[in-house]
């Protein structure tokens, strides 16, 4: 009889959070492609991009769930995917291992971007930083009062769209892209707003203000919906015909994720989650897309 646990491999897998990444590739990804539209960019800045954005969003992850732990807002009540830390299956040391090798990989690979472009850039690596510690950390926690989704908006659109165009062009004064860069980030809003939907109760039982809990779980599928709709109507310096056909099918995708948002409870949310990261990803794709037959 095959045994229900999970291997290590799962285990540290799982600690990374893998439906997340496709939201911190998905900025990278937007701000690539609109560099490309614009003229040719540098490989090797690009590849680099893409491995700071993978090792930032892990070692923000791990933190995550590091602090969580310490802060006691992971019980057996908790519906979400297994946490190897709080379920005891990985020890807080090898987590920590984690942590400084994720940061490592994110440190070396973006001081190799700053000796290629501009040493004010160890600021913008500092404010990345800080803000993977403040989120759940610090004398005052984002995530614990109800700021996390401005975190998001600001970490997961503003920051690594606006930087990584300007690695690539050398500029961020251009008005396309700060549209882009809350596009992006209003929709990768969204994961979070699920996230803090599923685990409401618990975030209240454990003094964790997230917006939802604040404002009560029947917002969430109004915020969920608004987001979503802003981001899209914020493309609107990209549109074509042919690019807005491409759109019909993420809508369509969109709206039955906000449906299933609306019915699902418990643990059924994690798949909401799953769907709205891809959905995520999707919506960078098709901004590339966009942007090719827009040119």
């Amino acid at each position: 009889m095959a045994s229900s646990q999970p291997t290590r491999t799962q285990l540290w897998l799982g600690l990374t959070r893998p439906r997340t990444l496709l939201s911190g590739l998905s900025a990278v990804l937007v701000a690539i492609f609109y560099a490309a539209f614009i003229g040719p960019i540098d490989p090797l800045r690009t590849a680099l991009l893409l491995v700071v954005a993978i090792s930032a969003q892990i070692g923000s992850n791990i933190a995550n769930d590091l602090i969580d732990f310490k802060k006691g807002a992971d019980t057996e009540e908790r519906t979400g995917p297994v946490r190897p830390l709080s379920k005891g299956l990985l020890t807080e040391g090898e987590v920590r291992r984690a942590l400084y090798i994720s940061l490592f990989v994110f440190l070396a690979s973006g001081i190799t971007l700053v000796a290629l472009t501009s040493w004010w850039l160890l600021l913008v690596g500092l404010a990345v930083g800080l803000g993977i510690f403040a989120y759940s950390g610090g004398p005052y926690p984002l995530s614990y009062h109800g700021l996390g989704d401005v975190a998001v908006l600001v970490f997961f659109g503003w920051v690594p769209v606006v930087t990584s165009f300007f690695i690539l062009r050398g500029t961020i004064a251009d008005p396309t892209l700060w549209q882009l860069a809350t596009a992006i980030g209003l929709a990768s809003v969204n994961i979070l707003v699920v996230n803090n939907y599923r685990d409401a109760e618990e975030d209240r039982k454990a003094g964790k203000r997230t917006l939802i809990v604040r404002m009560g779980r029947d917002f969430a599928p109004r915020f969920y919906l608004t987001c979503g709709l802003l981001s899209l109507g914020l493309l609107y310096p990209i549109y074509s015909f042919w690019g807005m056909l491409l759109m019909l099918p993420y809508i369509v995708l969109f709206s039955a994720t906000h449906r299933h948002l609306q019915f699902a409870e418990g643990a059924e949310l994690n798949k909401t989650l799953g769907k709205t990261a891809r959905n995520v990803f999707f919506l960078a794709l098709l901004i590339g897309a966009m942007l090719l037959l827009k040119g």
